[in-house]
């Protein structure tokens, strides 16, 4: 009976954190549809550990990505940054002959909570593949601004 109740604990934490980015266009990259999860270096937390930032769910990937798949990216941030308050830059390094491409998105708020993806691809000249970090936040914190103010502290 509790190896039951053990595996159905177990299933109903997992689907709590794969459901936590449903419903935009950038969770085909963390179902694993883009980029192949061997690839994926993934990042998990929730709990304790955020409340200091006043966040419950924290969930990253980092990996390298071709030209067609930083494209690809992209598109799907900026299909889910529509009609959503955001903010991006692009910046070239001359010293490391690269371009990095940042982008924040506040999403609109789920189950009480509000929700945050940020983007950054950095593209280097020498045609090397892209190093691109996608992050999903959710929690209490009110904005963007004020969830950098909180981090920066720290």
């Amino acid at each position: 009976m509790k190896r039951l109740f053990f595996i159905l604990s177990l299933a109903l934490f997992h689907l709590t954190f794969c459901a936590a980015q449903q419903g935009l266009h950038i969770n085909e990259l963390f179902e694993g549809h883009i980029i192949p999860q061997d690839r994926l270096i993934e990042t998990r937390v929730r709990g304790k550990a955020l409340a200091k930032y006043r966040l419950t769910f924290y969930r990253s990937l980092r990996f390298t990505a071709s030209a067609e798949e930083v494209a690809r990216l992209r598109r799907l941030v900026d299909e889910d940054s529509r009609g959503h308050f955001a903010t991006g830059s692009e910046r070239s390094e001359k010293k490391l002959a690269s371009k990095t491409y940042t982008w924040h998105v506040q999403l609109s708020p789920q189950g009480g909570m509000n929700r945050f993806l940020c983007y950054q691809d950095i593209a280097y000249n020498n045609k090397k593949p892209s190093e691109v970090t996608v992050i999903y936040m959710e929690g209490t914190v009110s904005g963007i601004r004020q969830l950098e103010e909180i981090i920066n502290k720290q």
